[in-house]
């Protein structure tokens, strides 16, 4: 699994879980809270999961590449295209066209 502290993320899905809350009179309606928090958690476990999956399709995307230096070459040719582009027409350009990756 990726290293999510990598990205600064510091909490995994199983840490939102298990954390416990001391009790207080007055306090918050825990059955909304744990609602919530159950809510957070399928959230986090999703971008995790996606984050797993972008690192391996960005990995073999590099890996094909690779294979053909001449396409590599072109590839990132078109890449600093596209960031001059974005520099001298601005966010507008970006809107027009998406950036290739």
């Amino acid at each position: 699994m990726s290293e999510l502290s990598n990205y600064g993320i510091q909490l995994t899905a199983q840490t939102i879980h298990a954390k416990q809350f001391e009790k207080k009179m007055r306090g918050y309606n825990q059955e909304q809270v744990d609602e919530f928090l159950d809510e957070i958690i399928k959230d986090y476990s999703r971008m995790q999961e996606l984050i797993v999956k972008f690192e391996a399709d960005l990995a073999n995307i590099h890996k094909e590449l690779m294979k053909d230096k001449e396409a590599f070459d072109y590839f990132m040719i078109k890449r600093r295209l596209e960031d001059l582009e974005q520099r001298v027409f601005g966010e507008k350009r970006e809107t027009l066209r998406p950036r290739v990756f």
